[in-house]
C-alpha cells in the first residue's frame, strides 16, 4: 500500500472514543485527542481507587489483587497491538493508561493497609453498648467493639507485665482489669490490653488509658493475641489476679482502650474515602497537565 505523504503512518479509526470517519477527516482523526489524554487515565485511576475502597471495606481481598493484574493485562495488550500496527499515539495513550492503573493501585493498596482493613475487622463483630465491666466475658465473645457505662475505668495500678524470660528480644505482653471504680471490684471479666506499653520501671500505656474520659475499646487485633502470643496474654492476667487477688471470669476480652471506638471506625471510613477522593483530584491535575505537554507533541 502506498501513501500520498512519505514517511507519515496511516490513519487510525479505532480510537477508544472515537469510531469510523471519513476518509477526508482521517488525518484530524488520527491523533488521540486532548480528552482521550486526560480523562481515560484518570477515568482509570478512579475505577481503581474506587474498586479498593469498596473490596477493601468488605474484606474481599481477591479483587485487591485479580482486579489492576487484568487491568494490567489488558493495557499491556493494547500497548503492544498499536505499537504492531504503528499507532504511536495510541502507544503513548497506553502508557499513560497503564501508569493510571498503577499508581491507583498503589494508592489503593496503602489505603487498604492503613485503614480498610482494619474497618473490616470491626465490622465484622458486634458492637456493644452500655456494658457493665460485671458483665460476663461469655456473652460478648463476638464483639469487636464495646462502650462501657459511665464510670468505667481502668484500674492502672495493678497491670501486670509478662515476657518470655527464654528469648532476650520477646516483648511485654501488658494487661490491666477493667472495672467499675470502686476498690471492693474483683472479678475481672475484660482487660485493657496492648503489647511494651508497661513494665516494672513505668506505668500502664496501653491505648489511652490517660484519657479520663476514655470508657470504651476495641477488641484487640487478632494477630497480637493468637497463637503463642495467646499463651503469653494468660500469662499475664494470671500473673494480675494472683498478684493483686482479683478473681477471673470463665472467659476474658481483651481490649484496647480509647474513648469511643465507634467514632474511630467512622474515622477510618471517612479517612479512607478522603484519601481516594483527595489523590483523584489531585491526579486528575497531574492527567490534565501531562495532556497540555505531550498532546501537542502527538500532533506535530
Amino acid at each position: 500500500m502506498a501513501y500520498d505523504v512519505e514517511g507519515i503512518r496511516p490513519p487510525s479509526d479505532k480510537s477508544l472514543l472515537r469510531g469510523a470517519v471519513k476518509p477526508g477527516e482521517q488525518d484530524e482523526a488520527n491523533q488521540v485527542n486532548m480528552c482521550e489524554l486526560v480523562l481515560l487515565p484518570w477515568l482509570l485511576l478512579a475505577f481503581v481507587m474506587v474498586c479498593y475502597l469498596i473490596a477493601g471495606a468488605n474484606g474481599q481481598i481477591a479483587v485487591l489483587w485479580i482486579m489492576p493484574l487484568v487491568l494490567v493485562l489488558v493495557i499491556t495488550a493494547f500497548i503492544g497491538s498499536k505499537y504492531s500496527s504503528g499507532d504511536s499515539d495510541e502507544v503513548v495513550l497506553g502508557f499513560l493508561m497503564l501508569m493510571a492503573v498503577l499508581i491507583g493501585t498503589g494508592v489503593g493498596l496503602f489505603g487498604n493497609f492503613t485503614s480498610l482493613q482494619e474497618l473490616h475487622r470491626i465490622n465484622q463483630g458486634a458492637s456493644y453498648f452500655n456494658v457493665l465491666p460485671s458483665e460476663p466475658a461469655a456473652s460478648k465473645m463476638d464483639a469487636s467493639s464495646m462502650v462501657f457505662v459511665n464510670g468505667t475505668r481502668v484500674n492502672t495500678g495493678e497491670f501486670f507485665g509478662f515476657t518470655d524470660a527464654s528469648s532476650a528480644l520477646s516483648p511485654i505482653y501488658c494487661v490491666a482489669p477493667i472495672t467499675n471504680g470502686e476498690a471492693g471490684f474483683k472479678r475481672i471479666e475484660y482487660w485493657a490490653a496492648g503489647i511494651n506499653c508497661c513494665s516494672h520501671s513505668k506505668p500502664f500505656t496501653c491505648g489511652q488509658v490517660q484519657d479520663s474520659g476514655a470508657h470504651g475499646g476495641l477488641l484487640l487485633a487478632p494477630e497480637l493475641q493468637d497463637g503463642e502470643r495467646k499463651k503469653f496474654f494468660e500469662s499475664a492476667i494470671k500473673g494480675a489476679l494472683d498478684k493483686y487477688g482479683l478473681v477471673g471470669g470463665n472467659d476474658y476480652i481483651l481490649l484496647n482502650w480509647m474513648p469511643d471506638p465507634i467514632k474511630y471506625r467512622d474515622d477510618l471510613w471517612h479517612g479512607g474515602w478522603k484519601l481516594f477522593a483527595v489523590f483523584g483530584g489531585v491526579y486528575l491535575v497531574i492527567s490534565a497537565m501531562l495532556g497540555f505537554v505531550i498532546y501537542p507533541i502527538l500532533k506535530s
